[in-house]
């Protein structure tokens, strides 16, 4: 399997990313989260959809690796971090502008 290596510098790269990224798998101990850097990593086993495709499909999961950089902050929702054994299912990447908020 040839390495397949992704940069988005914009929204519509990131929709391709998250397009290759589509139902991957992503186990909570695999989400690093680190604030010295502002960056949040996260290791998961994202489907090969370029192996699905073709005469000779081959249904598999690749390990991937998913890092964003200039992180202010990381939260989650409806998941336990202290669950670290816990299979989360991805299911799209997007990008948002943070809302300003007044500082009263």
């Amino acid at each position: 399997m040839e390495p397949v290596k992704f940069i988005a510098l914009d929204p519509e790269d990131l929709e391709v990313v998250s397009t290759h990224l589509q139902d991957a798998l992503v186990k909570v101990a695999d989400v690093i989260w680190r604030p010295q850097e502002s960056r949040l990593v996260i290791a998961l086993s994202r489907f090969d959809w370029l192996a699905a495709e073709g005469t000779r499909p081959e249904l598999r999961r690749c390990r991937s690796a998913l890092r964003f950089e200039r992180v202010n902050s990381c939260k989650c929702r409806s998941v336990n971090p202290a669950g670290k054994d816990a299979v989360l299912n991805l299911l799209a990447v997007e990008f948002s502008r943070p809302t300003l908020r007044p500082a009263w």
